[in-house]
C-alpha cells in the first residue's frame, strides 16, 4: 500500500493515487497537527490544547475523546501506523519521501527551489477549522515558503532573467508590501528589463510604504542597491533620457505627420512657437513624437530643458550640457576639454557613427544650440523654443514646424481625452466658452480640465463661471492657475507656493520634503496631486518640474518663509559635505550650519554614487548658492560653495569653480566672516591655478594669507602657503616657490602637524629637484620619510618616496630610481593610491628608458596607461599612447 500526505494546501491523504475521506473537525485537527511535526514525539497535553484551542472538557474527558479521534483516523486511513502511540503522546510515522512538506524542505535545502514550491498547491492544511494551528503552526511555514521563493527569485536574477520576473514580483510586494527582499528583488528585475526609472520608483514605493507603516528608512541592504543603481557605472551604456510623454495628448496631427515626413538621417527638425507664445504644447509634442520613433535610435536619446525662458535663472550653459551629454555615453570628468570648442569636438566624435535621438527643450537662440548639433547622419535633432532659428534653417538645414493655437476640435479632443466623451458632449456651449476662455492655449486648457476632473461633480458651465470670476487684474491663463490652486488642501497649496521660492531646473522628492518640513510621504502625496492637476510635472521618478509660467506664477504668490529656504539649503549643504567628505582626500573641515529639526539629508558611503548625486543636482546646487544671498543666508551660501569644490575639481570645472568662489566670498565678506573670507580666497586661488592662470592666483593666495594671518588660522596660513609655492612652480617662478615652501615648513613645525609638516616636506622636495638643488631635496625628503614613518602615516609613504625617486632619476642615478620606484610599486593597495601608482609606474618607465630598456618602459607604460583610461583622463592618455608608439 502507497499512502501519501500532504498539507501544504488543503490537508489530503491519498493511498495508492485514490484520495481518501479524512474525518473532518477533531481528526483533520489531529493529523494536521502530527504531519507538521512528521516522526516526532508530540504530547497529550498539546493535542489537548490544539483539538479544543485551549478550552478542553475535564482531563479525564478530553483524553477519553482524543483517543476515540485517534481509533477513527485510523480506521479512516487503513494504516494503524499512521498516528503511533508513544508514551504521554502519538506522532506520525511518515516516509519523508511521502510527506509534501519533508520533500520540500530537502529539496529546497539542495537547492532545487522551483521544484520545492511546486509541492505548495495553497494555503498550509486550508481545509482544517483550527484557529490554533493557523495561529501557531501555518505563519513559520509560510514564512518557510516566502525565504524559499526568495532565493528562487535570487538564482533566476543571478541568470539574469529579470524582464520575465516583473509581475511575479509586482504581484508579490503587493501581497507582502513591507518585505524588503521581494522590493529589493523587484528594483533589481526592473534594473535587468531596462527600465532603470521604474526600478528607483519601486524604491520610492517601498521608502514610503516604510515610512508611512512603520516610521522607519529601508534596511541597509535595500539602500546599498538604490546606491548602486544611483552609480554610473552600473548603468546602461545607452541613455534614455527622454521624460514621460504627456498622459493625455490629443490634436496636432498635422504636426505629427510633418515631423515623421521628415524623420532623415541627419536632419534637424525645430519647433517653434508663434512670436514667442508659452504654453502652447511645444515640449509636448517634442516628446510625444520623439517616443514613438525613440526606437529608430538605439544608440540613444538624450534630453536637456535649456531653460532659455526661465523668469528667475539663468539660460544652460551649452559647455555644462556638453559635459553631462558626455558623461551620458560614458565619458569621464577627467577626460572633458576644459574649452567649449573641445567639448563640442569631442561629443561630435563620441556620437559620429551612432544613431542618437538629441531632444533640446526650451531653447533662447541659435548660440545655445549650434555646440549641441552632432554631426554624424544617423542622429536627429528636435528643438523647441519660443524663437525661430532662421539662422538653423539657413546654415544646417532645419525643418522648421510651426505650432499654431490649438482649433477648436484640437482643443475639444484635448479636453474629451482627460475628461471623457460623455461629459464633454453633455455640454457643448460650455466647452466652446472653456476653450475660448483658454485662448486655444494646451497649458491652461490641461490645468482647467484636471480642475474639472478633479471633481467630477463640478459642471463645466460652473468651471466657466469660476474662471470669469476671478480677478479682474488676472490674464486668462493666471485665472485657470488660481482657479485650480484653489482646490488644493492647505498644505498641497503652502508647497505650490513654496516652490515659487526655488530656481533650480527641478527638485527632488528628498530636497522638496526638507523645504516643506511634513513627513516625507505627506510631501510626496502632495507632489502627487500637483501632478495630477498639471501643476507640476513629474519628468523622473522622484523629480518635478513646472513650466515657467506656473513657476512665474507660485512665484507672484509672494510666499514668504524663511524657514523654508533654511530647511533646503541645510538639505542641499549638508548633503553636499558628505558628498565631499568622499571626493576630496584633503579638506578643511567646516563647522556647518546646524540642521534644523526634521531635515534628513543624503548620506554617502560611496564617492561614485556621491558624485552621481552631485551630477544630477548640480544645477540645483549653483541655484541653491544664489538663493542663499538673495535671503541674505551668507554663511549658507559660502558654505555651500565650498563643499562643492571636491565636485567641481573632480568634474574638472575650473570656469565654474571660480564663478562660485566669487559668489563665495562675496557671502563670507557680506556675512564679515572673516575665517570663511579666509576660506574662500584660498580655494579662488586654487580655481585660479587649476585654469593655468598663475598671475590671478597668486594675487588670491596673497590676500587670504593676509586675512589668515590677521585672524591667527594657523592652519590656513600654512595651507595658504603651501599652495602658493606650488602655484609659483608651476608658473615656473621656482626661487619664489622655494621660499614660501620654506615659510610654510616653519608655519607647520609651530603648528606641529605631522602629516601637514610631512605634505609641506615633500612639496618643497619636488621644487628643489627641478632647481637641481639635489642635496638639499635629498634632505627634504629625507626629513619627510622620518615624519611619516615615526607617525605610521602609510598613506603618505608612496608620494613622499616617488619623490625620492625621481630624484635619483633626475641626479642621473637610475639604478637607484629603478629600485625606488619598485619600493613604491611593492606598496599594499590601500597605501597606494590609483594616481601615485599611476605617477610613479610613468616615472618608472622614464628611468628604464633612459637605461636603454625600451621593453621594460613600454610594459611600465602600458600598465599606467590602464590606470589613466580608468581615470578618464583623456590628455594623459593621449600622451601615453603616443610616448609607447615612440618607445615600441
Amino acid at each position: 500500500m502507497n499512502v501519501e500526505y500532504r498539507v501544504l494546501g488543503p490537508l489530503e491523504v491519498l493511498r495508492d493515487g485514490v484520495r481518501v475521506a479524512v474525518p473532518a473537525g477533531r481528526g483533520r485537527v489531529l493529523l494536521a497537527t502530527l504531519l507538521l511535526r512528521p516522526n516526532r514525539f508530540v504530547s497529550v497535553d498539546e493535542l489537548v490544547e490544539r483539538l479544543w484551542d485551549g478550552e478542553p472538557p475535564t482531563l479525564d474527558r478530553a483524553h477519553k475523546t482524543l483517543q476515540m479521534v485517534v481509533r477513527r483516523l485510523r480506521m479512516a486511513l487503513g494504516d494503524a501506523n499512521c498516528v503511533r502511540t508513544a508514551t504521554g503522546g502519538y506522532l506520525a510515522e511518515v516516509d519523508p519521501d511521502r510527506l509534501d512538506l519533508t520533500r520540500f524542505r530537502r529539496l529546497a535545502a539542495e537547492g532545487e527551489f522551483a521544484a520545492a514550491l511546486a509541492y505548495w498547491r495553497g494555503e498550509v492544511a486550508s481545509n482544517v477549522a483550527s484557529p490554533h494551528l493557523h495561529r501557531e503552526d501555518v505563519p513559520p511555514l509560510v514564512e518557510e515558503r516566502l525565504v524559499v521563493h526568495g532565493r528562487r527569485v535570487e538564482a533566476d536574477l543571478a541568470r539574469g532573467r529579470g524582464a520575465g520576473l516583473v509581475d511575479e514580483l509586482r504581484e508579490l510586494t503587493g501581497e507582502h508590501p513591507l518585505r524588503e527582499g521581494f522590493w529589493a528583488q523587484l528594483v533589481q528585475a526592473l534594473h535587468q528589463a531596462g527600465r532603470p526609472g521604474e526600478a528607483l520608483a519601486a524604491y520610492e514605493q517601498i521608502r514610503d510604504h516604510l515610512d508611512d507603516e512603520l516610521g522607519v528608512e529601508p534596511g541597509q541592504p535595500l539602500r546599498d542597491l538604490h546606491a548602486r543603481l544611483l552609480d554610473p557605472a552600473s548603468r546602461a551604456g545607452v541613455p534614455r533620457q527622454l521624460p514621460v510623454g504627456a498622459a493625455h495628448f490629443a490634436g496636432r496631427d498635422a504636426e505629427l505627420a510633418r515631423l515623421t515626413e521628415v524623420t532623415t538621417d541627419g536632419a534637424a527638425v525645430v519647433i517653434t512657437a508663434i512670436d514667442g507664445t508659452a504654453g502652447i504644447g511645444k515640449t509636448a509634442l517634442a516628446v510625444r513624437w520623439a517616443r514613438s520613433v525613440a526606437d529608430r535610435f538605439p544608440d540613444g536619446q538624450l534630453y536637456v530643458d535649456l531653460r532659455g525662458f526661465e523668469p528667475f535663472a539663468d539660460p544652460a550653459d551649452p559647455a555644462e550640457v556638453l559635459a553631462a551629454f558626455l558623461g551620458a555615453f560614458g565619458v569621464s570628468g577627467g577626460r572633458v576639454p576644459v574649452d567649449l570648442p573641445e567639448r563640442a569636438a569631442l561629443y561630435r566624435s563620441v556620437v559620429a557613427d551612432r544613431r542618437v535621438l538629441v531632444l533640446l527643450d526650451n531653447a533662447r537662440d541659435v548660440e545655445q544650440v549650434r555646440p549641441l548639433l552632432p554631426a554624424g547622419r544617423g542622429c536627429l535633432v528636435v528643438i523647441t523654443s519660443r524663437n525661430r532659428f532662421t539662422g538653423l534653417v539657413v546654415r544646417e538645414g532645419a525643418v522648421p514646424v510651426t505650432l499654431d493655437l490649438l482649433g477648436e476640435d484640437d482643443a475639444v479632443a484635448l479636453l474629451t481625452a482627460r475628461l471623457g466623451a460623455g461629459r464633454v458632449a453633455a455640454e457643448p456651449d460650455a466647452v466652446a466658452d472653456l476653450v475660448a476662455f483658454c485662448g486655444g492655449l494646451p497649458l491652461a486648457l490641461a490645468v482647467a480640465a484636471s480642475r474639472a476632473a478633479d471633481d467630477p461633480g463640478l459642471t463645466l458651465r460652473s468651471l466657466v463661471r469660476e474662471l470669469a470670476d476671478s480677478d479682474g487684474l488676472m490674464t486668462h491663463v493666471e485665472a485657470v492657475f488660481a482657479t485650480s490652486c484653489s482646490r488644493l488642501d492647505d498644505d498641497t497649496a503652502r508647497l505650490f507656493r513654496l516652490l515659487g521660492l526655488t530656481t533650480g531646473p527641478d527638485i527632488s522628492l528628498d530636497a522638496a520634503t526638507a523645504l516643506d518640513g511634513r513627513r516625507r510621504a505627506e510631501v510626496r502625496r502632495s507632489l502627487q496631486t500637483l501632478a495630477r492637476m498639471h501643476l507640476l510635472t513629474e519628468r523622473a521618478p522622484g523629480r518635478y518640474t513646472s513650466h515657467d509660467l506656473l513657476r512665474a506664477y507660485a512665484r507672484s504668490l509672494q510666499e514668504t518663509d524663511p524657514a523654508a529656504v533654511r530647511r533646503l539649503l541645510e538639505f542641499y549643504l549638508h548633503s553636499v559635505d558628505s558628498a565631499d567628505r568622499l571626493l576630496r582626500r584633503s579638506r578643511s573641515d567646516i563647522a556647518l550650519c546646524p540642521l534644523s529639526d526634521g531635515v534628513q539629508p543624503v548620506l554617502f558611503e560611496d564617492s561614485s554614487v556621491a558624485a552621481a548625486w552631485c551630477e544630477t543636482e548640480h544645477e540645483n546646487l549653483l541655484a541653491a548658492v544664489k538663493l542663499a544671498g538673495e535671503h541674505g543666508l551668507h554663511q549658507h551660501a559660502w558654505q555651500l560653495a565650498s563643499v562643492m569644490f571636491g565636485y567641481l575639481y573632480l568634474r574638472q570645472r575650473p570656469a565654474e569653480r571660480i564663478e562660485l568662489c566669487r559668489v563665495a566670498l562675496a557671502a563670507a565678506r557680506a556675512s564679515g566672516d572673516r575665517y570663511a573670507e579666509g576660506v574662500t580666497l584660498h580655494s579662488l586661488g586654487n580655481a585660479l591655478s587649476a585654469l593655468g592662470a598663475f598671475g590671478d592666483a597668486a594675487g588670491q593666495y596673497a590676500e587670504a594669507l593676509r586675512v589668515r594671518e590677521e585672524i591667527g588660522h594657523l592652519h590656513g596660513i600654512a595651507v595658504t602657503l603651501d599652495q602658493w609655492a606650488i602655484n609659483h612652480a608651476m608658473g615656473g617662478d621656482l626661487t619664489a616657490a622655494k621660499v614660501l615652501h620654506e615659510r610654510a615648513i616653519e608655519r607647520r613645525k609651530e603648528q606641529g602637524s605631522p602629516s601637514g609638516l610631512a605634505i609641506a616636506l615633500n612639496n618643497y622636495s619636488m621644487t628643489l629637484v627641478s632647481l637641481k638643488e639635489f642635496d638639499a631635496a635629498l634632505t627634504a625628503n629625507d626629513e619627510a620619510y622620518a615624519v611619516v614613518t615615526e607617525a605610521g602615516m602609510t598613506d603618505l609613504a608612496a608620494s613622499t618616496l616617488d619623490t625620492r625617486g625621481l630624484l635619483h632619476l633626475e641626479r642621473g642615478h637610475l639604478a637607484e630610481a629603478v629600485a625606488t620606484f619598485q619600493r613604491v610599486l611593492a606598496l599594499p593597495g590601500d597605501q597606494l593610491p590609483d594616481a601615485i601608482k599611476t605617477v610613479t609606474l610613468e616615472n618608472l618607465a622614464d628611468a628604464h628608458a633612459r637605461a636603454g630598456r625600451s621593453e621594460d618602459a613600454v610594459a611600465a607604460l602600458k600598465e599606467a596607461l590602464l590606470l589613466r583610461e580608468d581615470m578618464g583622463n583623456e590628455k594623459a592618455t593621449e600622451k601615453l599612447r603616443a610616448r609607447i608608439a615612440e618607445l615600441s
